[in-house]
């Protein structure tokens, strides 16, 4: 059985079509949830201290700042208090970044937000994140995290 010749338009207009099938299956199986939940974030005991002088962390020196230091993220509210959430997000484990305008912590990936105590504001995400005590010592130019 012989097949006529398919012309250039439909041949471009085929493929096109399949490419973007691929992209969309590939696409909605990366917002999925994989194993069937949200990962569950580390909750562990912490305690560790943060100098402000130090280079890594002179984001938090200004308000609206942030670093993210032992998988958790340490953010200067524009009110001047420290807080500290898991720097991961719970849907698939992407780091978070701090929006000040919003003080929300916020997902590139999947867009998921999380108020300042790590509570989910909107998802795909499911589970909040796990909040940490923050005691900044201006004399001293730190600020301890803590479980």
């Amino acid at each position: 059985m012989e097949t006529a010749p398919i012309s250039r338009h439909d041949f471009f207009k085929l493929v096109g079509t399949s490419v973007g099938v691929i992209l969309l299956t590939n696409c909605s199986m990366g917002c999925s949830a994989k194993g069937g939940g949200d990962p569950t974030p580390i909750d562990r005991n912490v305690d560790f201290t943060l100098r402000l002088a130090d280079q890594a962390n002179e984001n938090l020196r200004a308000k609206g700042g942030y670093v993210i230091a032992n998988d958790i993220i340490v953010a200067q509210t524009k009110d001047g208090k420290f807080i500290a959430v898991s720097a991961s997000c719970t849907h698939e484990g992407t780091q978070l970044t701090y929006k000040v305008a919003d003080n929300q912590f916020y997902c590139p990936l999947h867009l998921s937000r999380f108020d300042s105590t790590g509570k989910v504001l909107m998802g795909p995400a499911t589970q909040a994140l796990v909040q940490f005590v923050t005691v900044a010592d201006t004399a001293a130019g730190t600020v301890r995290i803590h479980s």
